[in-house]
């Protein structure tokens, strides 16, 4: 499952995004930014590819959110052979 929040710092604005196995309740891969973006995203999901080498047609569920329908977090899904849902 994947969520992505923001947290108000003196700075601006923080980015974080998360990758979370619902069978373990562990994060298992997550990245933070100063911009919302499918960049961030895709090194969250990498991570979590990276630390867990999930088998083919895991489920990787989020929100129809622009960084998670981009085309290129669409690519590493299929290459990682992930099957997705998103809903609102």
């Amino acid at each position: 499952m994947a969520d992505l929040t923001y947290v108000a710092t003196q700075e601006g604005w923080l980015y974080l995004t998360g990758i979370k196995d619902v069978y373990t309740c562990e994060i298992v891969g997550y990245a933070m930014g100063e911009r919302m973006t499918k960049e961030l995203t895709g090194k969250a999901l990498f991570m979590a590819l990276r630390s867990q080498r999930p088998p083919a047609g895991l489920i990787h569920h989020s929100d129809r959110g622009s960084q998670y329908c981009a085309y290129d977090y669409r690519v590493i899904q299929e290459q990682f052979g992930l099957k997705n849902i998103n809903v609102a």
